[in-house]
């Protein structure tokens, strides 16, 4: 029997949903009653973005501020690792620096970030009422079977009882954008097996026999000929 760890399930999850488009999960919300969804009022973003030619060769660090709050950064970061946590030599979605990432994105003064802005600082409020509401602490003070049962009613949007709906519509937005950011870092890179473009000195040597076999199995399919 083979036994997968949280983090590789999660992986396969990840690679699965994007390939197809599905929700992640299958487990169904409790009957918890819920704090109310309350989304902020948040100040526009008004900062300098790169413009229309930026230096791809010399680039610069971003031209705006960082707007995260060292709470809401720490709270991104728990459920950041409740979602990707470190594994043997593996780090945690904190330890490549996601957060780092995600405050950059939630910063940056376009129309697709500030939306999700809008939506992860509301629901990172939403978890702290919502730990407040169950448990009387903050979020990140809960024990983890307590963060696991609040993230267990928003993190399967397919089954998710219509008083989670926009909680769990941010905990699908977060997973997304913490999936892409750890899995494009160079832990993740290297965690996936993905080299990017290799220099061969020489000749390039070609396609390998295996692969070669490959695309005129696919091609024989097609009808096609190569």
């Amino acid at each position: 029997m083979t036994h997968l760890t949280r983090r590789e399930s999660f992986r396969r999850a990840a690679i699965l949903a994007g390939a197809s488009g599905l929700p992640f999960g299958c487990a169904p919300a409790s009957e918890s009653v819920p704090a109310a969804w309350q989304p902020l009022e948040l100040k526009p973003v008004t900062a300098t973005g790169y413009g229309t030619d930026p230096n791809l060769i010399h680039p610069a660090p971003a031209p705006w501020i960082l707007t995260l709050t060292e709470k809401q950064r720490n709270l991104a970061g728990v459920l950041a690792d409740i979602l990707i946590p470190a594994e043997g030599d593996i780090p945690s979605a904190t330890g490549a620096g996601v957060i780092d990432v995600l405050d950059e994105w939630v910063s940056a003064p376009y129309p697709l970030q500030q939306e999700h802005r809008a939506v992860l600082l509301s629901g990172l409020d939403w978890c702290e009422r919502e730990a407040d509401n169950r448990f009387g602490s903050t979020f990140a003070t809960l024990t983890e079977m307590q963060q696991l049962e609040i993230v267990d009613d928003i993190a399967f949007p397919e089954r998710t009882a219509a008083a989670f709906a926009q909680p769990a519509a941010f905990f699908d937005v977060l997973r997304r954008l913490v999936a892409g950011m750890f899995y494009s870092s160079p832990e993740g890179a290297a965690e996936l097996g993905y080299l990017g473009n290799v220099p061969i000195s020489g000749d390039w040597p070609g396609p390998t026999a295996e692969a070669m076999a490959h695309l005129n199995e696919q091609l024989n399919k097609l009808g096609l000929e190569l």
